[in-house]
């Protein structure tokens, strides 16, 4: 526990204090692989820190659901609802994953009591928030190549390696249907563009994708 705590971003800022309060008041759990953290609308009471593994948060509205970011390793889930009652969205782990759980109300007090450490996380998550707008916004102009495109430049590399989504799962992260994610994946396969075996899809021709980008 102690080596794992340690790896929290800005751990460095706290007083000894605060880490042992920190290190005494948390927990290591381990999720199977697409079990839940918590769902859309239940009470918050945990912050999450994924130590391995990934996870996916999706919003649902109705029938529809979308999966607005994808956590991996060094990340923080939940900073940003420290002041709700309920989450605003569902945490599901992607892979058999193993999180660190920490109180809302015991990280709250923390922030609290250290400026510096709260100033700097909230930052940090400052900036994941906006590239991840950003690369949404984007997303939402492309045609179903294009979108097909971004996910896989985004996704399929060394930074998640092992994450392997299903198909559904792509089709909620760019917003088209599964139907139309297997019908592009054969045809960049069929244009050498990747290689697909089972879930997993190989980068063939970088260069070509990003045109596809830039134009579809």
């Amino acid at each position: 526990m102690n080596e794992l705590i340690t790896t929290i971003p800005f751990y460095t800022m706290l007083t000894e204090e605060e880490k042992i309060f920190l290190s005494q008041n948390c927990s290591i759990v381990d999720f199977d692989s697409r079990e839940a953290l918590f769902k859309q609308g239940s009470f918050a009471a945990n912050i999450y820190f994924v130590v391995e593994g990934y996870c996916k948060l999706t919003y649902q509205l109705g029938n529809k659901k979308k999966i607005v970011y994808i956590a991996r390793k060094g990340e923080i889930i939940g900073k940003d609802y420290i002041l709700m009652e309920h989450y605003p969205y569902s945490t599901h782990s992607l892979i058999d994953s193993k999180l660190m759980v920490f109180p809302k109300n015991l990280f709250k007090k923390i922030c609290e009591m250290n400026t510096s450490f709260y100033l700097k996380i909230s930052n940090k998550l400052e900036f994941k928030m906006r590239e991840t707008m950003d690369w949404l916004i984007n997303l939402s102009f492309k045609n179903v190549e294009g979108a097909m495109a971004m996910f896989i430049l985004k996704f399929c590399n060394k930074n998640y390696k092992g994450i392997y989504l299903s198909r559904a799962e792509i089709a909620e992260v760019i917003g088209y249907s599964r139907e139309s994610i297997i019908h592009t994946l054969t045809k960049f396969e069929n244009e050498k563009l990747i290689k697909t075996k089972g879930k997993d899809i190989i980068i063939k021709d970088l260069d070509k994708l990003e045109e596809i980008i830039k134009y579809g």
